[in-house]
């Protein structure tokens, strides 16, 4: 069955939608951002008609490039929006982030909890020197990347060898795996390619990583998410809540 065009969804500004059943056992995608990441994700992956696609952007910008997408769009923040909705989604639904900053992190950061707090704290400089290519973000973060030339918009990231200059390169999640960073412990998601060029992140791994930074004796962590050439690296805080 055909799903219909993108309009505003009425339990977007509200609350979270119900969440649809995907047929053929094909996984939800969430697409959080609508800018111009956002609507080609959309774009790309609302082509399998197998697949349901919600895209959630707070100011609703996107609509007309979605408005001929079988797309679901959801007026609200986004991270407010992953929050309350990660309870309701299959481990095997698909976060795509479109936003500029760590979603990952930031969304861990404003994720509720009675016993912890959560904060920013600055990455050790010295990463600096042992990773490839990296620069700070607005948000604080530490993006990396193997490359330091502008990549294919449709690379199929190949264990082979880089589609523009052959190198094999160790993979950035393997990197960001064995950082040394004494004081801090590390976690990684691995972003994975849901088409060339496009990944994302199961709501299973969004899980695990709130059970191990929050259940964890860990005071503080590393937070990465990285695909075989580009991540993002930010440092958070845990500490115990005042009652």
């Amino acid at each position: 069955m055909h799903r219909s065009t993108a309009s505003p969804d009425p339990a977007g500004s509200e609350g979270v939608a119900p969440r649809d059943p995907a047929p053929d056992g094909k996984g939800l995608v969430v697409v959080i951002g609508g800018g111009r990441f956002g609507e080609r994700a959309a774009r790309i992956l609302s082509s399998d008609s197998n697949r349901p696609v919600w895209v959630v952007e707070r100011d609703g910008e996107c609509a007309p490039s979605l408005s001929n997408l079988p797309v679901r769009l959801m007026r609200r923040d986004g991270v407010e929006f992953l929050a309350e909705a990660l309870p309701r989604l299959a481990d095997e639904d698909r976060i795509v982030p479109a936003v500029p900053f760590h979603l990952a992190a930031e969304w861990l950061r404003r994720t509720l909890d009675s016993t912890k707090n959560v904060r920013v704290v600055p990455v050790p400089e010295a990463l600096g020197q042992v990773l490839p290519h990296t620069w700070i973000a607005g948000d604080g973060s530490l993006l990396v990347s193997h490359a330091d030339f502008l990549c294919p918009e449709d690379c199929p990231e190949p264990e082979d060898g880089c589609t523009v200059t052959g190198e094999v390169r160790t993979p950035l999640y393997d990197l960001f795996a064995g950082l040394d960073a004494p004081g801090f412990e590390v976690h990684v998601i691995r972003s994975r390619q849901l088409a060339p060029g496009l990944g994302g992140y199961s709501a299973a791994d969004l899980r695990e990583l709130r059970d191990r930074v929050l259940g964890g004796p860990g005071r503080k962590w590393l937070v990465g998410t990285a695909c075989r050439c580009h991540g993002t690296l930010s440092g958070l805080e845990v500490t115990p809540r005042s009652r």
